[in-house]
């Protein structure tokens, strides 16, 4: 991967046996990439990934006006 690669991490959501991350990866491509990342867990250890990935685009060109990508981590303590 390139140095200029940045990866973000957005919301993560947890349920049982399975964890979820929405993320932007940037700097490798020339658009964003949003990401999805499932990952199933049995005894501490990763079983099972799938994801999804897709262009990011920009939020004026959405149909709700809404970015594609929001970090509510950001800003915490």
């Amino acid at each position: 991967m390139p140095d200029a690669t940045r990866y973000e991490p957005g919301a993560i959501i947890a349920e049982g046996d399975l964890v979820m991350i929405h993320g932007r990866y940037s700097g490798s491509t020339e658009t964003p990439l949003m990401a999805v990342d499932i990952f199933r867990f049995e005894e501490g250890l990763v079983v099972e990934h799938w994801d999804v990935l897709q262009d990011e685009v920009p939020a004026k060109d959405t149909v709700a006006g809404n970015p594609m990508f929001t970090n509510p981590q950001a800003g915490r303590a």
